[in-house]
């Protein structure tokens, strides 16, 4: 009987845990500067409830997407601050253009997302220089 008991409460206890995290929607996107992608920049959705942030780095083309906990699995569902920076660290590469300071805070972006359930999330940011 310990045995048969020890197998139930394991059972929930891994039932509950999958159901009990965080419900997200896949997020994609593109950030652009003056209609130019920005290849390697970071990208941050912040709730603005409670969950994870939700962050991922532009490829060549400009194109990002998001993760929580696993790859792929988006942003949290609801409205987001959306904060973008360089994803290398040191000082920037020669060519690569710099992005205005007022992005990659919290307290100064004017990015924002909303995050909606049951679909794939598509967003494109074109900063202003």
């Amino acid at each position: 009987m310990p045995r048969l008991l020890t197998l139930l409460l394991v059972t929930i206890a891994l039932g509950c845990s999958s159901a009990s995290g965080p419900k997200t929607a896949p997020v994609q996107g593109k950030i652009t500067m003056a209609g130019k992608p920005l290849p390697n920049v970071g990208v941050t959705f912040l709730p603005e409830g409670r969950g994870p942030t939700a962050s991922g780095n532009t490829n060549e083309n400009g194109e990002f997407t998001l993760r929580t906990v696993r790859p792929g699995d988006g942003a949290v569902i609801g409205a987001h601050h959306v904060v973008i920076g360089s994803a290398e660290e040191g000082p920037r590469k020669k060519g690569s253009p710099a992005i205005p300071e007022k992005y990659g805070r919290f307290d100064t972006t004017d990015l924002t997302a909303e995050v909606k359930p049951g679909q794939t999330n598509v967003f494109t940011f074109d900063l202003k220089p």
